[in-house]
């Protein structure tokens, strides 16, 4: 199996790492509505300039920033808040990004390995992995591991040695493709030596421009695998 599109070529990917949140789920909105609501139901105000340094945050930063608009639970209160808000959506209805659902069964049926890398709490990470096409994942990085955040490159490191990468080898990390949508995400993508592609169609922030990705895409119908 080929991955292709335009000017980027990876020719036998030796594996796919996916961010979650706006990359293979569109579920920013159901963040923001959680975070948003607790803000509020404190008396703070929620604009524009909170929403966009929110996106793509690690779980302690997105709590340093709420209790800064004066949330005042302790931060791991506000983690389980969000978590059960948020996963109460994602079981009701679970927003899979256009072409994503497709692109993992293609993968997996290719033997190419895909894992999960992702900032929120290991109980969301598996709730995705339960209702993803069967056997589309291998595996998942969360939020609840023992890993520095993006945008340190660990999460993404330690994601290409679950599918079997040397991450020591720069050809063989140049050979893992990376799905990302926010800075945080991309910079960790970038750091780590794979090749990324942004995915635009759902990100509250513009990335375009930042040179953190190798291509652009706004959903997964626009990147075609062949072969």
């Amino acid at each position: 199996m080929s991955v292709h599109h335009g000017i980027g070529v990876i020719r036998h990917p030796k594996a796919v790492l996916w961010d979650l949140d706006g990359t293979l789920i569109d579920s920013d909105p159901y963040w923001v509505a959680a975070e948003r609501a607790l803000l509020e139901s404190y008396g703070g105000i929620w604009d524009e300039v909170l929403a966009e340094a929110m996106q793509g945050a690690s779980l302690p930063v997105l709590t340093r920033l709420l209790r800064e608009r004066g949330v005042t639970l302790p931060a791991d209160e506000m983690v389980r808040r969000l978590t059960d808000e948020v996963m109460r959506m994602e079981s009701e209805h679970l927003p899979w990004v256009e072409g994503a659902r497709e692109l993992l069964s293609r993968l997996a049926a290719a033997g190419i390995p895909s894992v999960l890398v992702t900032g929120s709490p290991r109980i969301i990470a598996d709730n995705v992995l339960r209702q993803a096409p069967t056997g589309a994942f291998i595996g998942a990085i969360s939020g609840g591991d023992d890993l520095p955040p993006k945008p340190s490159p660990e999460p993404y490191v330690q994601a290409a040695r679950m599918a079997g990468i040397d991450s020591m080898d720069a050809q063989a990390m140049r050979q893992c493709v990376v799905f990302e949508d926010s800075l945080p995400g991309l910079t960790a993508a970038h750091a780590s030596g794979a090749y990324v592609v942004a995915v635009t169609g759902h990100a509250r922030v513009d990335v375009t421009g930042c040179g953190l990705y190798d291509f652009a895409i706004r959903d997964y119908r626009e990147w075609n695998p062949a072969g």
